[in-house]
Formats: C-alpha cells, sequence, structure tokens
C-alpha cells in the first residue's frame, strides 16, 4: 500500500448512508476489539453488527489490514500536551498516557510492535515527545534515544501486563512448572508491587527508566 492509497491519511469519501461512514465503523470495530480481541474482528462480523452487507464497509475501508489501521489509530488518540513541563515530568507523563491506552486496549499492543506503517496518531505521539526533548535543549539524536527508551518500556511493560504471558494453569497443564519456577511464582502473584512494596512495578520500572534518560541526556 503506496502512502496516497493509505486510508489514515486520506480524508474519508462522503458516506453512502447516514449511518454507514468510516468513523462509525472504525467505532465499532474498536468496540468489538475491546470487548473480544482481535481475533473477534472480521469484516463479516463487523458488517453484521452494523446491519450492513460486508461488501458495503469496503467503500469506506479497503481490507482488514487498513481497518486495524484505523483502529489502532482512532485507539491512540491525541498525545497528552507536555506544554510547560520540565523534561522528566513531561516525559512522565508521556509514558503514563500512552500506558493508560494500552490498558484500555491491550489488543494494540501487538500492533505497535508490528511491522505495520505509522499513522497519524502514532506520529503525533513520536512528535510530542520529540519535541518536547528537543524543546528542552537537547540535540534531535538525543530526542530519539528517549523515544525508543520510553516508548519502549512502555510498550514492553503493556505487553507483560496484556494477554500474552501464560496462566499458572497453563504453566502446570503443560508439565513444565519444575523448569520455570520463578515465572510460576510471578504469574501466581508474589511480585504485584516493587521492592519495597509500595509503587506498582510500572511506576518502579518508570522511575528506572527516567533516571536513565536524565543521566545520559
Amino acid at each position: 500500500m503506496t502512502a496516497v492509497d493509505d486510508p489514515r491519511w486520506a480524508a474519508p469519501p462522503s458516506p453512502a448512508r447516514r449511518t454507514l461512514d468510516r468513523g462509525t465503523i472504525v467505532a465499532v470495530a474498536m468496540r468489538l476489539a475491546d470487548a473480544d480481541g482481535l481475533g473477534a474482528l472480521s469484516m463479516p462480523r463487523l458488517a453484521r453488527e452494523l446491519g450492513s452487507a460486508p461488501m458495503s464497509l469496503y467503500r469506506h475501508v479497503p481490507g482488514k489490514d487498513a481497518l486495524l489501521d484505523l483502529v489502532v489509530d482512532a485507539a491512540l488518540g491525541e498525545p497528552p500536551d507536555l506544554t510547560g513541563c520540565g523534561l522528566r515530568l513531561g516525559c512522565e507523563i508521556w509514558a503514563v498516557a500512552l500506558r493508560d491506552v494500552l490498558a484500555a486496549h491491550p489488543w494494540a499492543v501487538g500492533l505497535l510492535a508490528g511491522p505495520r506503517a505509522t499513522g497519524p496518531a502514532e506520529c503525533a505521539w513520536a512528535e510530542a515527545l520529540l519535541a518536547h526533548v528537543v524543546g528542552d535543549g537537547h540535540p534531535l539524536s538525543a530526542a530519539v534515544e528517549v523515544l525508543h527508551l520510553v516508548h519502549g518500556y512502555v510498550r514492553g511493560s503493556a505487553a507483560l501486563a496484556g494477554d500474552r504471558l501464560p496462566t499458572l494453569d497453563d504453566v502446570h497443564r503443560s508439565g513444565r512448572a519444575d523448569r520455570l519456577p520463578v515465572l510460576s511464582r510471578l504469574l501466581g502473584g508474589a511480585v504485584a508491587r516493587g521492592p519495597g512494596g509500595g509503587e506498582p512495578l510500572f511506576e518502579v520500572g518508570l522511575r528506572h527508566t527516567l533516571d536513565a534518560v536524565e543521566g545520559g541526556l
């Protein structure tokens, strides 16, 4: 798909019917993904939810891949406003806001890490953090490193908190519990917070990440 054909960057066509337009299609698709995961999201099911014929969706969305691009962009929405924040506080606000998005839409984690092209919302999030670091007086090369580090931490944390990990029952049923004793302890809830038992693990990891950001600039 070329940039010209990419539906995320194109103005939506005029709706053929009041009840069927790109915004409605994307909103319903996101609701299905939130409820049942990406595996439940298909063009036929989406058409049924909309009370429409499957082929009528293709006037607004070229196909499933384009639909996923549009849905993840809609899930991300607008990045937080970092105006007036110091470097560390702005990075923290950005990271927590992205964490909240991925907690609300866990299916988006894999899409952000996949081979798909970056869309408008992802670009806006990147621009917000890059501009924040550059605006603090650091070179663009340093801003890219900060974006890579902070985004990678949030995405990795969200993946571990999501449905990629097996359950403790899964491990026991597999017969591998004796070979995975530490992971089994983790899956059993042995560690829900940081070393001192106060801060949740995400905040502990974010604090260390931001320490690294400050130390590396």
